[in-house]
């Protein structure tokens, strides 16, 4: 008799459950639109001057904290021992900003609007390195339909030991409801703002990439300033579930991957060793 090779156990994110959904979308039924100048955030002191040129990166949707105590173990876990971490659907104030920052990193949050209940929804990027300039918060093109509710991009710059050229990390998190034609111009109008830079780029976060032609649009706009999408071994997303993706320029991949031991998020986040080339 042939025995079969025993099935491995999938690996299952938790869904959004329709009660959290639902309080949300209340929320967001009135919000206001924060203004340039009052759209970034910073808290925390950085250990480092600047990155090392081998660090360890960690990018994660975190579903706007909604995993409780669970996710708040995670979120320590990802942090721990890495040197860059870029956070999507970062929902909160100005004090929880603070509750997710450790001794020896600063955190950047990009945010675009304030809810009914006063939490701002952004992206955040905690680091180890102090930013070599501001950061910057561009806004995407098009707003989710009927709530008109906004996604943004956080651009910050790091030094590098031993490098003359700055990394340019760019922390996105896409609008949802939109074609591939407008997620094309979308990434345009970033790549706009990062043209003139000349050294390496990490550009990665929530491209809500549910299909493959979504994927190959963002693959084809993104080469056109010479970032590669990175290859995750292993992963074990479908197509419509793939929507955090990882480019890279000047930028050697030493491991990437997605890690299916965090639970307490509808998105794994992707854990990688990166060396500037």
């Amino acid at each position: 008799m042939i025995k079969k090779n025993p099935q491995k156990p999938k690996k299952i994110k938790p869904k959004r459950p329709v009660s959290k959904v639902l309080h949300s979308v209340r929320q967001v039924l009135k919000i206001s639109h924060i203004a340039e100048d009052e759209a970034v955030w910073q808290w925390g002191e950085a250990s480092l001057e600047a990155l090392p040129a081998r660090f360890d990166l960690g990018v994660w949707n975190i579903w706007k904290g909604s995993g409780g105590e669970g996710f708040l173990c995670e979120y320590k876990r990802i942090i721990k021992d890495r040197h860059l971490l870029l956070f999507q659907e970062a929902l909160l104030t100005l004090k929880g900003l603070g509750s997710f920052v450790p001794s020896g990193y600063a955190a950047h949050h990009g945010a675009t609007y304030r809810r009914k209940d006063g939490l701002r929804e952004g992206v955040m990027t905690v680091s180890s390195a102090r930013t070599k300039d501001p950061a910057q918060r561009i806004l995407c093109l098009i707003p989710e339909p009927l709530l008109k509710t906004t996604k943004a991009t956080l651009v910050t710059m790091y030094k590098i030991d031993g490098q003359k050229n700055a990394l340019c990390v760019v922390n996105t998190h896409a609008t949802l409801f939109r074609s591939p034609g407008a997620a094309a111009r979308e990434l345009e109008q970033v790549i706009d703002q990062i043209a003139g830079h000349e050294g390496p780029i990490l550009y990665a976060g929530d491209f809500n990439t549910f299909s493959k032609v979504y994927i190959e649009a963002v693959d084809r706009v993104l080469s056109s300033i010479g970032l590669k999408r990175v290859v995750l071994e292993g992963d074990p997303r479908s197509a419509i579930t793939a929507l955090d993706q990882v480019y890279v320029r000047g930028i050697v991949i030493k491991d990437a991957r997605i890690d299916t031991t965090f639970t307490h998020s509808d998105h794994f986040p992707i854990m990688a060793s990166v060396e500037i080339a």
